[in-house]
Order: C-alpha cells, then sequence, then structure tokens
C-alpha cells in the first residue's frame, strides 16, 4: 500500500492497517506484564511446592550418604551418580520449568492472541548491518527501556527497603533464636519481601502494558491521505475498474454477437432495440433471450440476422418489456409467454411456406 507519512496523522488506524501490521509481527504487548506474570506464577509454585522439593532433596541426599565412597569414583557408580542427581534436580525444577512455560504462551496469548507472522522471523540482513543497529540503540524505544529498567530497579529497591525497614525489629530479634525458629521466620519475611516486590512490580507491568496499548495505537495512526489511498486500494481504483467493466462487457457482447445466428427470430423497437429469441422445445422450458441491445448493437444485431436469414419482428411493447425485464440467458416470464408464442408461431409459418416453395 502506498503510504504518506506527510501531514498530521488524525485518523484512527483501520482494520486493514492493524491485520497488515499484525503480519509483520507488530503488535502492542509488554514484555513486563510477560514477564511478572511468569515470575509471579514460578514464585508461587516454588512456594506452595517447597515441601515436594524437600522431600525429593532429602531422598536424593540420603541415598548418596548411603553410598560406599570407595565405589563413588567407578564408572558404573559415576554413571549412576550423574543419572540419580540429574533426575532429582529435574524433579524440583519440573514444576517451576512447566509453570513458566504456560504462563508465557498464555501471557502472550491474552495479549495479541494466536499469531503467525513469518515476516517477523525472515532473514533480514539490513538488522545485522552496524548503521542500523546503532539506530534502534539510540532509538526512543530503547531510552524508553532504559527509563523502564531504571524505574524497575528503583522501585524494588523502595519495597526492599520498606519491608525490611517496617520488620527491622523483628530481623535483629531473628539473629538470637534457634535455627528452626529463624528458617521459619526467614521463610515467612522472604515471602513477604517477595509478594511486596511482585505487587510493585505487576502495577508497573499493567501501566506499561497501557503503554504499549496508546503507543502502538497512535504509532498506525493514519493521516486523511493514507485513510484514501486505503480505501482506493481495497475497493480498487475507480478507472480501473472502469475499464475492467468496460472489457468485461465487450466480452459479453462478443459471446452475444456469437450466439445471434443461433436465433429463431429478432424482436426489435424497431430501430432503438433488438431482442434476441431461441426456443428449442426439446432443452428449454420457455424461450430464451440469448441477446439483446440498443443503438449501434441493435443495428449490429440486425445486420447479423439479415445475413443469416434470421426473421426480425416489429413488436414495441414486447421488445421493450424484454429488455426492461429480462438478463440474456433467462428465460421469458409467464406475462409474456402470449406474445412470444404468437411471433413465434408467425415465425415458423414462414419458415414452413418457404420450405413448401423451395
Amino acid at each position: 500500500m502506498a503510504s504518506d507519512d506527510s501531514g498530521e496523522k488524525t485518523e484512527e488506524p483501520s482494520q486493514y492497517r492493524i491485520d497488515e501490521a499484525r503480519k509483520k509481527g507488530d503488535v502492542a504487548s509488554s514484555k513486563e506484564l510477560n514477564s511478572v506474570l511468569i515470575l509471579t506464577g514460578a514464585f508461587t509454585v516454588l512456594v506452595l511446592s517447597s515441601l515436594y522439593i524437600f522431600e525429593v532433596m532429602s531422598e536424593y541426599i540420603e541415598w548418596l550418604y548411603g553410598l560406599e565412597i570407595t565405589k563413588a569414583y567407578e564408572k558404573e557408580m559415576s554413571a549412576r551418580i550423574f543419572k540419580e542427581t540429574f533426575i532429582s534436580v529435574g524433579k524440583c525444577i519440573a514444576p517451576v520449568f512447566i509453570t513458566s512455560f504456560i504462563l508465557g504462551v498464555l501471557a502472550q496469548v491474552m495479549q495479541v492472541g494466536i499469531l503467525y507472522a513469518p515476516e517477523a522471523v525472515a532473514l533480514k540482513f539490513d538488522r545485522i548491518h552496524p548503521k542500523n543497529g546503532l539506530k534502534r540503540i539510540f532509538s526512543k524505544k530503547a531510552i524508553a527501556e532504559v527509563i523502564k529498567g531504571v524505574l524497575k530497579f528503583s522501585i524494588v529497591l523502595a519495597i526492599t527497603y520498606f519491608v525490611i525497614n517496617q520488620n527491622m525489629t523483628s530481623f535483629i530479634g531473628f539473629l538470637h533464636t534457634e535455627a528452626p525458629e529463624a528458617f521459619g521466620y526467614g521463610k515467612i519475611f522472604a515471602f513477604k519481601l517477595a509478594a511486596s516486590i511482585m505487587i510493585g512490580l505487576f502495577i508497573v507491568a499493567v501501566a506499561d502494558f497501557a503503554w504499549e496499548k496508546y503507543a502502538y495505537k497512535e504509532k498506525l495512526r493514519m493521516t486523511k491521505q493514507q485513510v484514501k489511498e486505503e480505501t482506493k486500494e481495497k475497493d480498487g481504483n475507480p478507472e480501473v475498474k472502469q475499464k475492467i467493466r468496460a472489457i468485461q462487457r465487450e466480452m459479453a457482447q462478443k459471446r452475444m454477437i456469437a450466439d445471434v445466428p443461433k436465433a429463431d427470430v429478432i424482436v426489435t423497437n424497431p430501430t432503438h432495440i433488438s431482442i434476441v429469441l431461441r426456443y428449442d422445445n426439446a432443452v428449454m422450458v420457455a424461450p430464451q433471450v440469448i441477446g439483446k441491445g440498443q443503438d449501434h448493437l441493435a443495428l449490429r444485431i440486425r445486420e447479423i440476422a439479415k445475413e443469416h436469414d434470421i426473421p426480425i419482428v416489429e413488436n414495441v411493447p414486447l421488445a421493450r418489456a424484454l429488455y426492461k425485464t429480462v438478463k440474456v440467458g433467462e428465460g421469458v416470464p409467464r406475462s409474456l409467454y402470449k406474445a412470444v408464442a404468437e411471433i413465434l408461431a408467425f415465425v415458423y409459418k414462414i419458415k414452413q411456406k418457404k420450405k413448401a416453395l423451395s
């Protein structure tokens, strides 16, 4: 689509423009929202599965301590230790990994839907050009990402300070408690701190998502000229459409002229309209209009009819009625059966007389 970026972009983006942008992988999505949802889900699953992880690791360590040290460095035992270690670690991280993967997919689908954009992953050498790389580094988007990064760091730092400050008294006391109590307190404190940070980052992510939607809409806004060009492209250039219609009319006229020799009779008005009628009782329910024309086309039809000795009958009301109500290729309506039948009967009588005389 031709694009003219000159002028003020005052028009809302059309659905066509949005769809074209989606084909290129250009959609409004917040990476921050994806990250926060994944991080929150992973942390929640980690807390909920902490007992399961503890049991798995306890079994593993118990098994490990039960091995004979002298055989630990043998080839078969080393392979077994590696296998058991891999399985135990896999069991521990599997809930977190699976949850993160599912949330990552769901978060993206919730934001932009199911997106198939091969153009976005197509190899384009201009993307790796140093000049274009520098432009991206110092672009407005890159600066905005830096600002967001600083903002997130500041929020995390502020929340951490606030939570520690609020729990400073109990935090100092926990240093002098027994190990089980200290561990329990540390777990509660870590959860409280993490939850506070998640809430803060979630607020930032929602704000970022709203901003991305707004910025995306502003980027796709159109000038009045772009709207005109897009409408022209979708609906077709009027001049081109006119030429196509003219060609189609010409082709239809040629087909119609080629069918004139097959006619039984030509009904005229007498000079402005010509109707080409044909009737074959073996294949047709009613007489059929196989051609019609006005002015010069009507004259051409009559000329061909004379060349092929096809009868020409003048009937002004019938010619006008057939021209207005019946399309080429359609049968004669019931209301005109009688008039057409009279003409065909007259034509058949003439043909029989000619045959008798010959």
